[in-house]
This record gives structure tokens, sequence and C-alpha cells, in this order.
């Protein structure tokens, strides 16, 4: 029986298939073959019984459905894996799990897990930087409509909005990448974190297993990995999820049937918008990546919750992560690939950015405030011009500029200027300069970012 969405909708099975349950044992058994590999290299256990646990936790002698089969007995997950590695490692079943405790093993096994994770999911965000830099370099110098308030407000271009978005991934690439030396981390310290049961080598054998794991160190545990780690993780992956929320949130506003400069692609041949309105096209993507962020949002909560324990440790955290760690990785995978997609097949009308922009000239009003500045008005005497004009056009049911050509307070000013003040593609500012560094500033990124690869992991 399916319960999760997960299993049936949501997620590419890469990402679930590193949270799969198989993949969770095969992670914490390779943790035990580490430390016992080490463990006989420093002579806390015997040489021949660590070779023999290191053979014995892969080619898949510990099964996943006899670990379950003893869990039921033991009521315990971890020693139920202990005691299945000890049944298939011979004379070396003896130092199975030797000095440590089960959280040395499932907080190494996590690192690993969002090691793995990350390498995808960096990759992901890579993708939409590039694929955002192309829409930008194509559109830098498309005018549209700005809009603050929800109100129309003075010209911007269509790049310049994208560029804002690709800044934004620009910098939540760094923020991934700075945190994962702080997330990634192995845990090899016994009960309480002194290692006492590992004696005089502890601390070797947690910097030798790491070292081999390609991880960090918790430098002081108690019996877990500090939760602040698991904090700073899903709060990048929310901070990701809400970016994304806005950038689908904007695309659903533009798509708008009244503002109707950008959508989603739409599958004509067969695809259905609603099933009782057959002419309907919605923006079902980007509605369910706002959907899906905003529970990713809410993860943040529990884990600042898991946070807190009872002096070394508590078992309050444990179900808890069960959910918030895989959830928030597969869900944030899921919708970062999807946002991607939508930028990359996204249908945007120049024609419908411009009819908007020239259709409301009101969205002049800042261009022409300093016209009458540079015509000897106050800024502040020209700004209440303008204002009132707006007001009494409105009334009129005029355009702004068709009301100040009439009026007597603006006749000292040139008609061919008020033309030039009027006309929104000349008023777009820096917009294309911010556009040309935005993307020199990918291409950097993008550039090393291929290039370091996932060593920093």
């Amino acid at each position: 029986m399916s319960v999760s969405p997960l299993e049936y909708r949501y997620g590419r099975e890469k990402i679930k298939n590193i949270f799969s349950e198989k993949s969770r044992l095969e992670y914490m058994l390779r943790v035990e073959g580490v430390i016992a590999r080490f463990q006989g290299e420093l002579g806390i256990i015997p040489v021949e019984a660590a070779q023999l646990i290191s053979k014995s936790v892969t080619g898949g002698r510990v099964s996943l459905a006899r670990v379950k089969e003893i869990e039921k007995s033991t009521k315990h997950d971890v020693m139920a894996i202990v005691n299945a590695l000890t049944e298939v490692s011979g004379d070396g079943g003896s130092f199975v799990h030797y000095g440590i405790t089960s959280q040395d093993v499932n907080d190494t096994a996590t690192a690993l897990q969002l090691r793995d994770f990350n390498r995808y999911f960096r990759e992901d965000i890579i993708d939409m930087v590039i694929t955002l830099s192309s829409l930008v370099a194509r559109y830098k110098d498309t005018p549209m409509v700005g809009r603050t308030h929800g109100q129309h407000a003075s010209p911007i271009t269509f790049g310049l909005k994208l560029a804002v978005f690709l800044a934004e991934m620009i910098r939540h690439l760094e923020r991934l990448d700075e945190s994962s030396r702080r997330v990634l981390v192995a845990k090899v310290m016994g009960p309480v974190g002194t290692g006492a049961s590992l004696g005089t080598k502890a601390l070797q054998l947690q910097k030798k297993v790491a070292d081999n794991l390609s991880l960090g160190i918790e430098e002081a545990a108690t019996q877990v990995v500090l939760r602040d780690r698991y904090v700073e993780f899903l709060q990048v992956l929310a901070n990701i999820a809400a970016s994304l929320e806005k950038f689908s949130t904007e695309i659903r506003n533009l798509q708008r049937p009244e503002i109707g400069e950008v959508s989603e692609h739409f599958t004509e041949q067969s695809q259905v918008g609603s099933s009782a309105m057959p002419s309907k096209v919605n923006p079902v993507d980007s509605e369910n990546v706002s959907s899906l962020a905003r529970f990713i949002r809410t993860l943040v909560t529990p884990e600042l919750e898991a946070a807190v324990m009872w002096h070394e440790r508590d078992l309050a955290n444990s179900a808890l992560e069960r959910f918030t760690i895989p959830y928030s990785c597969i869900l944030s995978d899921h919708i970062l690939d999807k946002m991607n997609g939508i930028f990359a097949s996204i249908m945007v009308d120049d024609r419908r950015m411009l009819k908007n922009l020239l259709d409301d000239d009101f969205c002049m009003s800042e261009s022409v405030v300093l016209l009458l500045v540079k015509n000897g008005f106050g800024r502040q005497q020209a700004h209440e011009a303008v204002r009132k004009a707006s007001v009494e056009a409105r009334k009129a049911g005029s355009g702004l500029k068709q009301y100040i050509l009439s009026s007597s307070v603006f006749s000292m000013i040139p008609r061919n200027d008020i033309d030039v003040a009027f006309d929104p593609r000349g008023f777009l500012g820096s917009a294309r300069i911010i556009c040309e560094n935005v993307i020199k500033m990918a291409s950097n990124v993008t550039e090393t970012a291929r290039r370091v690869g996932t060593s920093g992991y």
C-alpha cells in the first residue's frame, strides 16, 4: 500500500533512491565496514576480524528482509543491522559495532546521503543558472511594465526581472557550497562523545573514517552530530524553495489573461486545463512548485525542535527526521528540476509586454517628473504637479500625456521633450548593463563550479 505521494507522484527516482530503505541500509553498512577497517588498522580490533567485517558489508550479504525480521524482536533498527551483520561476519562477528553507538552509524550515514544528494542538487542549480542566463541575454532589451504593490510602476525589461532571479540562484549555489563543510560530517565517538570504548586512538579513528568517506568531523559531539548542522541545511533548502515559489508566482501572475505577457508551455495536442472548462490553460507546474515550496519551508520548524535535546541526547529527534531530511531533499530537487523545465520552455509575448506598457502612459510619471525638474521645477513641485495631473487625467478618462499636453501648467515644456519623456524604451536606465553584469557573474560561477565539481564534498 502506497501512502506517501513521494512513492507515486513527486520526486525523481535517482534522488528517491538515495533515501530509500535499501540505500539507507547500504550507507549504514558502509559506515560499519569503514569503521571496522580502521579499527583493525589501528589495533583496536584484530585485523582478521576487521577484514571479515569489511567483506561482509558488501555484495548484499546483509539483506533488508533479514534486518526487518530481526527488528521485530529487537525493536531497535540499528541493533537489527548489527545482529544481521554479525551473522554473516563469521569469526569477525564478535567485533561488529565494537566501541561505537547507533548514532555513530546513523549520523555518518546521513552525511553520506546528503553528500550524494548535494552532488545532484548542485548540478540542478547550475542548470538553472545556465537556463536563466540564456533568457536574460535574450530579453535584456525587452521593455515591460514594472509593478509594485500590484500596480503599474516605471518600465523595466523582462531580462532585468530574470537577472534578479539569476543573481538569487547564484547566491543559493554559494550557500549550498559554504554550508556543506559544516553539514557533511562524520561522528565516531561513542554513546556520550568521549570515545572511551575506543581507547586512546578514538580521535585518530574518527579522522581516518571521515577522510576515507570524504567528510568533515564533528569537533565536539554528544551522542549525536549536533543538529544545528541539519537546521542550517534545511534552512538552505527552505530558502531555495522560497525563491522558487517567488519565480513561479511571478509566472502565474504574468500568465493571467488580463496581463498575458508570459505563460508556461502548454501541450495543445493533449493537455487538459480543467475537467469542467475545456478552454482553460492553467499554470499547473508553477502552481505545483508554489504548493510544494510551502511544505518544504514548514519542515525547518520540526528540525529546529529536534535540535533541543535532553543532556547528551534523547530520542525525540529520531522519528521526525525520518521525514524532515528525505522529504526536504526529494521535494527540493523535484521543484528545482520542474522550475528549470518551466523556464526552459517558457512562452514570452514581448509584443504584449510592449502593448501593456504603451497602453498605460501613467507608467512614465517618474520620467515626467525628471523632465519638469530639468525645465526649472523644484523636485517636490514637479512631483506634486504630476500627481495632480494624474488625478485629473483619470477623472477625465484620458491618458497622462494627453492631459499634460492640454494643460497650461506644462505649456513651457517643448512637445518633443514630452514625447521623449513618454517613450518607455528610453527610460530603462542601466537595465541592460545590469543584465550583462549578472550574465558575466553567472558565467564565472558556472565555469568555476564545473571545474571544481564535487571535490568539496
